[in-house]
This record gives structure tokens, sequence and C-alpha cells, in this order.
């Protein structure tokens, strides 16, 4: 058996899954279209399992509802995923092998609220997050501990809020069917069942962070190559994804066993939900400012686009030396960046580096 059928039976194995996907340029004739990477993930972690940590990809050229059919043929249990329609007929109870236990990911519907709270300040999305991220602090002081005794607290503390939550929700998802704030209410009561049934079982986790950060290689990597030269192309690259993956799993993980680092934090939750509201939509204003332009006077805009220009064309002249051209080009650099810090970019962007 080679390493990547290994590492799939592995994970298949398991009493739950984190599933996602992302988009994958490939190469066609005279552009690109494009194709999809799929990611399941076993991670025991959260409740203390014993087995090891490992993800697998498959590639495919469109996110048609046949591929997830084929990757989760031999699978039956629970599976944490976003709410992609085509993981529907998987649900069925009547499914060839066994169903598929939906367990929605709380992550995704908090983001719903959280860019309307930042983007159009509306008060019911914030007041949403704010209860959505008490659960989280509950999940946080709970995250590695043994299934039966996150149950048990799950149960003691989240259940309550949770009846609170679906109560104050459903008294205002009578608001127009046109609000965005009542569409971002109806994606979670429509799901509630799934929603809810983290405080039912130990294993599972109210996000979907474990399959997002493996994907999180794939959305790097389309900045450095770019595009898939072809469908095989992306299938190879979708093993060598599982492979390499895999081993960083693993070294981590030995690495901790031994002491030589601290373990890694045991379940799955974003750096995000461990910020307050106002920090949050405090670093996503400080971002929308660094290194922009536009947030400097109009007196010294023309100069920023003076300076930028002069950097673009001293790297592409060809009337001068290499040592000209780099000199030219740094200096050009220096000069935006001078622009930009006398007018309180270099806070900004000092601030958004720590963030």
């Amino acid at each position: 058996m080679s390493l990547v059928d290994a590492i799939r039976s592995h994970v298949f194995a398991a009493e739950r899954i984190h599933a996602d996907d992302t988009t994958v340029p490939v190469l066609a004739k005279g552009k690109t279209r494009t194709g999809r990477v799929w990611t399941y993930v076993r991670d025991d972690r959260p409740f203390a399992g014993p087995d090891p940590p490992a993800a697998v990809f498959f590639d495919s050229p469109d996110r048609g509802g046949a591929h997830p059919e084929q990757h989760l043929a031999g699978y039956a249990g629970l599976m944490q995923a976003d709410a992609y329609a085509g993981f529907g007929r998987r649900y069925e109870a009547n499914r060839k092998g066994g169903p598929i236990i939906e367990a929605a990911c709380w992550a995704h519907g908090r983001r719903k609220f959280f860019d309307l709270a930042r983007l159009s300040k509306a008060p019911i999305a914030a007041e949403a997050v704010k209860r959505i991220d008490v659960l989280f602090a509950v999940e946080r002081e709970i995250n590695g501990l043994a299934a039966q005794e996150r149950l048990r607290v799950r149960q003691e503390r989240s259940s309550p809020l949770i009846v609170e939550l679906e109560t104050w929700l459903r008294e205002r998802a009578k608001l127009s069917r046109n609000n965005d704030t009542t569409k971002a209410i109806n994606y979670c009561l429509s799901r509630w069942d799934a929603f809810t049934r983290f405080l039912d079982d130990g294993r599972l986790c109210m996000s979907n962070d474990a399959a997002e950060r493996e994907l999180r290689a794939v959305a790097v990597g389309r900045k450095n190559w770019t595009f898939a030269g072809s469908d095989e192309g992306g299938r190879r690259t979708a093993a060598d994804l599982q492979s390499d993956r895999y081993c960083q799993a693993q070294q981590y993980r030995s690495a901790s066993l031994a002491g030589r680092c601290p373990s890694p934090p045991a379940g799955s939750l974003c750096q995000a939900h461990s910020r307050t509201l106002p920090l949050e939509l405090a670093f996503a204003e400080r971002r929308s400012r660094c290194l922009s332009p536009i947030n400097c006077p109009a007196k010294t805009t023309n100069a920023y686009f003076r300076a930028s220009f002069q950097c673009s064309r001293s790297a592409t002249s060809k009337h001068i030396d290499a040592d000209a051209r780099i000199s030219k080009s740094s200096s050009a650099h220096a000069e935006m960046r001078r622009l930009h810090d006398s007018h309180g970019g270099g806070e900004s962007r000092s601030q958004c580096d720590a963030a």
C-alpha cells in the first residue's frame, strides 16, 4: 500500500472528519479555468484522541456533487463542513454504506454576522457575534479534554446559552426577508439541528477550522505557482500535499511528545475567536488602511504614485546597468515608505503586522 493510500485509509477510519474545498486555477487553451482541491481531515486532538492527525486531498475539474460522493463512498460517521449543497445526499438516512451525520460550522455562521457588523455597523449582527463568542470561550476551556468531560460542560454551560440564542434569533428573524441580517439569521436557523449537534457529542468541534487550516497551504501556493498545468498536474499536487502535510504533522507531533517544542493547540479554533468584537473590528480597519495612498493627503498622493512609477520604471529599464537599477529602485521604495510613514502609515503597518 502506498503512503497516499495508507493516509486515506487512516483518515476515513475516523469517527469524525472535517471537510472543505477551495479553488485552483488550471491551465487551459489561452486562459485558465477554475478547478477544485478537496480536503478531508482527521484530528482527534480536541477530544484527547490517541490517533495522529492527518489530511487527504483530492483534485477535481469542478465543484460537482459527484466528486465528494466518490471521495466519501466508504465513509460513514460524523462530518463537520460548511453548507455546501453537494454534500446534501451524503446526509440521507438511506445512503448506501450508512449515513454521514452533518455538524455545521459556527465559524461560518459567525462570519456572516461579523461582516455585517464590520461593514454595515448592524447592531443586531454585532450582538449575535458577542453571543456566539461566549460559546467559543467555553470551547477554549474544554479544548483537549476527554469527550465525556466536554459533553458534561457543554450540557451545563453551553446548552442554556444556545436556548437563549435561538429564542433571540427567532424574534429577530421577522425582519424583511431581503434584509442582510435576516439572511444571516435564516442561514443559522435553517440548519439549527446541525449547528447544535455539538451539544450532544463531545467529539465534535464548534468550527470547521481544522479543514480550513489544511487548505491554507493551497491558498498560499496559488500565489506562488499561480496555476496547475493540467488536471493530471492537479491530482499530483493533491497527492504531494497529502504526503507533505502528513509528514509535517507527524514531525511536529514527535517533537511535542519529546518535549522539544510546546504542543500545538488541541483543537481547531481560529485565532479570531479568541479576540473580542471591538478588537477584531479595529484590526480589520487598520488592515484596510495598510500602505494605502488613499489615506495620504491629496497633496502627497501624486508624489506617492510618482515614486511607485519610478520604482516600476527603474525595474524594467534596459538602458542602465544592473547596479544602478537596483540603487534607483531602492531609492524609490524608500521614498514611497517615507511618504507613507510621514502620514501615519508606519504605525498602521507595524500594528497590522503585529496583529
